[in-house]
């Protein structure tokens, strides 16, 4: 059984690195080539449109936040497995960010919500798992 991580410093910071690039990568294909048109018609705008530099920054800053916060929980919960590792992955995946992500979507200016919620819920589900199974090894 795995050590229990309880600090910053005992976190293994190139996995960390390693899986932030993957979850961040993963979006830009998630929402370019593999799902990009549905999800501009969900939140109403064209491929055309400019989007501010926080459009890119804020995605790779929320990928490390994350990728930290599932590094401390693989540590704390002794996930030292890859079957364990998907589990929790899974869990944190659909059970917050999925679900976080479709209520976020329902809101009045949303043309389409629940596509947009199951797009960005489905990324986040697939790039949590990803890092999750990176920072367990």
């Amino acid at each position: 059984m795995a050590p229990v991580t309880t600090t910053l410093a005992d976190l293994s910071w190139l996995a960390i690195g390693i899986a932030t690039l993957v979850y961040y990568l993963l979006g830009a294909l998630w929402f370019t080539p593999l799902f990009g048109t549905a999800w501009d018609t969900a939140i109403g705008r064209t491929r055309g449109d400019r989007f501010s530099a926080s459009y890119y920054v804020v995605p790779l800053v929320s990928s490390l936040l994350v990728t930290v916060a599932m590094s401390l929980l693989v540590g704390a919960t002794r996930t030292d497995n890859l079957a364990d590792a998907l589990v929790l992955g899974l869990v944190v995946g659909i059970g917050v960010a999925l679900a976080v992500s479709v209520n976020n979507a329902l809101t009045p200016h949303t043309p389409h919500p629940f596509r947009l919620g199951f797009i960005t819920g489905g990324y986040h589900v697939v790039g949590i798992v990803a890092v999750t199974l990176i920072v367990a090894r």
